[in-house]
């Protein structure tokens, strides 16, 4: 499928949140009762058509436990976007977005700090721990923009990654842009191997 350009995504937050939840019905419009703990990070792919150009992403779906830091930490490096997940029902899981976003910035790329968004997921629970104005309140002190989903409800996800999509496209030069920045110029891919080429390429350029 040929694009225009090619952003690669991370997914950050507490264990439980949703975030697996969240990429699998972005790229799969599926929602499971059951998921297993993320080990490491997972891969899933999603094109969007912002604004006559077509955008493909990479969003790389982290594991939450602390465990798993070391191997994660690669992954900070080089991303148009980094979205931090928590979970509206749990204030544990609001409180850590120190923790992560702190990895998000101190553990990335020295030259670059990519768009960070929030995400209070989980919003179809009955009885919250966090408020919106609170994660609004976490948000606007952290230059983050903030969004509420329900993976299980199928609210907002595919709207507001969108709006994530097209904020980055507007905010950034994107024919300056380069893969030290998350972003690459279109291509054509119509493999599976193309798309691990496309994969293993971003990886070995922000590991080097």
């Amino acid at each position: 499928m040929s694009y225009d350009y090619l952003f690669k995504m991370i997914f950050v937050g507490d264990t439980n949140v949703g975030k697996t939840a969240i990429a699998n019905r972005l790229a799969r419009n599926r929602f499971d009762c059951h998921y297993d703990a993320t080990i490491g990070v997972d891969f899933l792919s999603l094109t969007l058509d912002i604004d006559e150009k077509r955008i493909k992403t990479h969003i790389w779906d982290t594991a939450g436990q602390e465990c798993f830091s070391s191997i994660i930490t690669t992954y900070y490096r080089g991303v148009a976007g980094a979205v931090l997940v928590f979970d509206v029902g749990r204030k544990s899981s609001f409180n850590k977005c120190n923790y992560w976003l702190h990895q998000i910035l101190n553990k990335g790329s020295d030259e670059h700090t990519p768009c960070l968004f929030l995400i209070g997921n989980k919003c179809d629970k009955n009885d919250r721990e966090v408020s919106r104005e609170d994660a609004e309140k976490f948000a606007k002190e952290n230059n983050m923009l903030y969004f509420e989903t329900s993976a299980k409800k199928d609210i907002n996800v595919h709207e507001c990654y969108k709006k994530i999509i097209k904020y980055i496209a507007t905010s950034v030069d994107l024919e300056s842009a380069t893969e030290h920045q998350g972003i690459r110029k279109g291509m054509i891919s119509h493999t599976k191997l193309q798309e691990k080429e496309e994969r293993d390429c971003f990886i070995c350029c922000n590991i080097l």
